[in-house]
């Protein structure tokens, strides 16, 4: 590890701001006295014109690092990418299978080949797969529905149906069940409210739906409760349910649409905390579990089906014609269904069995009890070259960088760790078990999550962060490289001249470090039509069409470096603070301006806004010195500050979660993929909750380290 060094703060003007807070580094009893010479240093010219700066870092350090970040920018490459995806996915690897574990061995040979210190973590978690599956009509034409996806010629991995088997819903509830087919648009309460208007009941009937709108469990649930006695859901041809804005004419495998015999596969443990719902305590070998009745399902059977077998069994629907609303592109004259009458049998083998966390070390040298964690789940529901397949060769590809230039001499200063999951696709069920593992050491010690998810499907730039990762990743987009040879900055202005980074939302492992345990989050992906999404074809074939020559992979690797040592290596790390508190003043704002419960709403903001302009200060008085520190501050200097921001970080953290959602320990991030702060604002107006809610925000705000600012 380099020793930076630079200039003494004892040595500078005594006309200086200090911010004085007896302040203990999280978990420890030494106490610190923070110096922020604001005025000084903003008013003092740098010592070195020409010397280059980078937040969180004394300025002695700056060219080493910037030297060892190019050279792990252009480390990837296109061959081992395809090399990393014909280990990881060349078989199917559902959770728990043989194959599973085989990936988890490749990726732990890999990683310490590699020259990481890895190692296999074994969990016991409730696992639930389709034995028999059967669709047939019974009248008024009979025939078997074959539920398969079809091969497709190109794709010689979309023949093996054995290994892929027939898409399905994960932990539906099984059944043997015969009625009347009934389509029903999207199953929503309102769908439903059309139907008993038009004097059609769902009671005793097996209900077809597209899927959109809502998760197949609220659907399910619904139906249950009505009398309904299954439900079958299609996507859509060309349905993408994560970037409804991009389209494509040209259907897989011409091209990257969703074709019509292309399922979607889902889960039904749409929980509201992460991880195992049986567990008790650590789900370890050996370990007791609640009985399978702790995973809430509908009562019905629930089963995902391609779009060709819903066009299949439209074919004799009958009844009355249905609402423009539900049109489909499965059928032109769509019907509402009730004259034809189908069999489903689903039954499944349900068990408590093993899935495999792969976990990797590399030791920090400054601060080895600090942690930088990347991570991304390996679990599919078929192939998985894309979701996960290209987000585990990022890893790979990171841990490969990393490895050489530690060989090399490089140490990082904070610990990195990276992650391989398991059973994200049904619950995050390995990053979920192993953030509550761990919760106190991640709690007071971890400075970042980055998440590798599936990175590599077209060609837009589409990343998601916390509102304090901003800053670094537009920071990163400078050195990074951009799937055309350029830096990822210019790459991206192209898109997006602002280069904006939304928030994360869900649907991914980021959850439970973000969102449980308040641990600032980031992940990116080069986007577009993702056509083969939980279907068949989410093979190695379909490399051709969504990421051509594995450009995008390496691009997406050429960021993940950077940033994971950008964030490992500063003394500061580089969060921001300012832009949490613009997020939270924005927040505040849109809040006040709601059209109902005005009274209320001004109440509120009354409540809250001197909190909010006290964390304004707070994070404004903290970033410049960050900023300051980077010119001519010390090392020390800038652990005092990181003490500092863990210690906000902290005041935003509620281990009973907030009012009405126990899981989510933030106070901080919401889980929205457009609101990105403050997730019980609204609770505020609720007229039984909204006194708790607002008083534990109080309490959050009032938690910020109290800071004594005297001028000498």
């Amino acid at each position: 590890m380099r020793k930076p060094s630079g200039p003494n703060y004892e040595h500078m003007s005594h006309r200086c701001i200090q911010v004085r807070s007896r302040l203990p580094w999280p978990g420890t009893s030494t106490f610190f006295i923070v110096a922020i010479c604001a005025l000084t240093l903003l008013q003092r010219p740098v010592a070195m014109a020409d010397t280059a700066t980078l937040r969180g870092y004394p300025s002695t350090a700056v060219a080493d690092e910037l030297s060892y970040e190019r050279q792990a920018s252009i480390a990837p490459s296109a061959d081992a990418a395809m090399r990393y995806e014909r280990g990881l996915s060349g078989a199917v690897h559902r959770m728990g299978q043989t194959t599973d574990y085989q990936t988890a061995v490749y990726m732990r040979d890999r990683l310490t080949a590699a020259g990481w210190s890895a190692k296999i973590v074994t969990y016991v978690v409730p696992i639930a797969w389709p034995t028999q599956q059967s669709l047939e009509v019974t009248s008024p034409s009979p025939r078997e529905i074959d539920l398969y996806e079809p091969a497709v010629t190109g794709d010689p991995w979309s023949y093996d149906h054995a290994a892929i088997g027939k898409p399905y819903s994960g932990y539906s509830a099984d059944g043997d069940v015969q009625g009347p087919l009934i389509y029903a648009g999207h199953g929503s309460k309102s769908d439903l409210a059309t139907l008993a208007k038009m004097h059609i009941s769902v009671k005793g009937a097996i209900i077809l739906v597209r899927m959109g709108g809502e998760d197949a469990d609220s659907k399910g649930q619904r139906l249950a409760h009505l009398g309904a006695r299954a439900l079958l859901i299609y996507p859509e041809p060309g349905y993408d349910p994560y970037y409804p804005q991009f389209r494509s004419t040209k259907t897989y495998p011409a091209g990257p649409a969703r074709p019509l015999g292309a399922a979607l596969r889902n889960t039904m443990t749409i929980e509201e905390a992460a991880g195992d719902p049986t567990a008790i305590g650590v789900p370890l070998p050996g370990a007791p579990h609640k009985p399978w009745s702790a995973i809430h399902v509908p009562t019905i059977p629930v089963m995902n089906v391609t779009a060709l077998v819903a066009q299949q069994l439209a074919r004799d629907l009958g009844g009355p014609t249905a609402p423009a609303i539900w049109k489909t592109k499965i059928q032109a004259n769509m019907h509402v269904g009730g004259e034809e009458r189908v069999h489903l049998v689903l039954k499944t083998h349900r068990f408590f069995g093993p899935i495999w966390n792969v976990i990797a070390t590399m030791k920090g040298e400054g601060a080895p009890d600090q942690t930088i964690v990347a991570g991304g789940h390996r679990d599919a529901w078929t192939y998985g070259a894309i979701d996960p397949g290209s987000g585990s060769v990022a890893l790979l590809q990171l841990a490969d960088a990393l490895g050489k230039l530690h060989a090399s001499g490089w140490r990082p200063y904070r610990t990195i760790v990276i992650a391989s999951w398991d059973g994200e696709e049904l619950n995050d069920f390995g990053s979920g078990i192993w953030v509550d593992q761990y919760r106190e050491q991640l709690l007071h010690r971890c400075w970042s999550y980055i998440n590798t998810d599936e990175i590599a499907m077209g060609p837009v730039y589409v990343p998601g962060a916390t509102d304090d990762l901003i800053g670094v990743m537009q920071s990163v987009a400078d050195v990074a490289r951009a799937p055309d040879g350029t830096t990822q900055a210019s790459y991206w202005s192209k898109q997006d001249r602002k280069r904006t980074i939304p928030p994360n939302g869900t649907g991914s492992d980021h959850e439970s470090f973000e969102y449980h345990l308040n641990i600032p989050s980031l992940g990116i992906a080069y986007a577009g039509v993702f056509g083969t999404w939980h279907s068949a074809y989410d093979d190695i074939a379909s490399l051709r069409v969504f990421d051509p020559g594995m450009h995008r992979a390496d691009a997406a690797a050429s960021f993940y470096n950077v940033i994971t040592m950008r964030l490992a290596d500063a003394v500061y790390p580089d969060i921001r603070y300012g832009d949490d508190a613009l997020a939270v003043q924005r927040r505040l704002n849109a809040f006040a301006n709601g059209r109902d419960h005005e009274a209320r709403r001004a109440k509120v903001v009354r409540t809250l806004q001197p909190y909010v302009d006290e964390f304004t200060r707070l994070a404004s008085m903290l970033d410049t010195a960050v900023d300051n520190a980077s010119t001519g501050g010390t090392a020390e200097t800038l652990r005092n500050l990181a003490a500092l921001a863990f210690k906000i970080r902290l005041a935003f953290y509620t281990p009973s979660g907030i009012i009405g959602h126990p899981y989510q320990g933030s106070v901080l991030y919401n889980s929205d993929d457009v609101i990105s702060t403050l997730p019980s604002l609204d609770t505020t107006l609720d007229p039984k909750q909204g006194d708790a809610a607002l008083a534990q925000l109080v309490a959050s705000f009032k938690k910020l380290p109290p800071v004594l600012v005297v001028a000498r």
